[in-house]
């Protein structure tokens, strides 16, 4: 119950921090306290995620549009050019680093090659094995991006400024489940205080903790 406790003044003091925000950032971010839980708008998630990814290497954020069930994201990796339409399903930020697992509901294709990405799409509609699958990812992604069909896997190190600064996660780690909705990714920490490093990392802006003893 004191954690219950705790972990709803830690929600209200985040929306009272929302508040506070000036309005070009306020309108990006929703605190559900019944749910413990935030939203960030979709125009937050892809520049969040191109500053993540930015010095990920063999990879190039080259297009991102936001629809109501997925991002749809054209790349270059490798060279290759992909086009994958994806959402997060968990982020973990932890030692400077980043780990990103995004589910591919959609569509996975390799534009400048229509065989190529026939040959893909079939592999996967023939029912071929984990295995297979990987076999063939692997030879087009870089080491540290992995798909296995399902999800895609990318790591790297956190970015040495910005919202997402490598230090901010250096002795601390955050980790969030995501639930992709027609407004914006809702983001729910694994753990307290993960709602206030989350707040924080996302709009690179302090917020008050609650005092001790409350």
């Amino acid at each position: 119950m004191v954690g219950q406790g705790l972990g709803t003044l830690l929600l209200e003091g985040a929306l009272e921090w929302v508040r506070k925000l000036p309005s070009a950032l306020s309108s990006e971010v929703t605190v559900d306290v019944g749910r413990k839980r935030v939203r960030l708008s979709h125009a937050r998630v892809e520049a969040l995620s191109r500053q993540a990814l930015r010095n990920v290497k063999a990879l190039e954020l080259r297009e991102w549009t936001s629809s109501p069930g997925v991002y749809d994201v054209r790349a270059t990796v490798k060279g290759w050019k992909l086009r994958v339409q994806t959402t997060p399903e968990r982020v973990v930020l932890a030692q400077g680093r980043y780990t990103l697992w995004l589910r591919t509901p959609g569509k996975v294709e390799l534009e400048e090659s229509r065989g190529a990405s026939a040959l893909v799409m079939g592999v996967l509609r023939a029912g071929a094995g984990q295995a297979a699958v990987r076999a063939l990812a692997d030879k087009l992604l870089p080491p540290n991006v992995r798909w296995d069909g399902k999800v895609l896997r990318v790591e790297g190190r956190l970015p040495k400024e910005g919202a997402l600064a490598a230090r901010l996660f250096d002795s601390t780690s955050l980790a969030m489940s995501a639930e992709h909705s027609p407004e914006g990714l809702w983001l729910s920490a694994e753990a307290w205080p993960g709602l206030m490093d989350l707040l924080q990392a996302a709009f690179g802006t302090d917020l008050p903790r609650p005092p001790p003893g409350s």
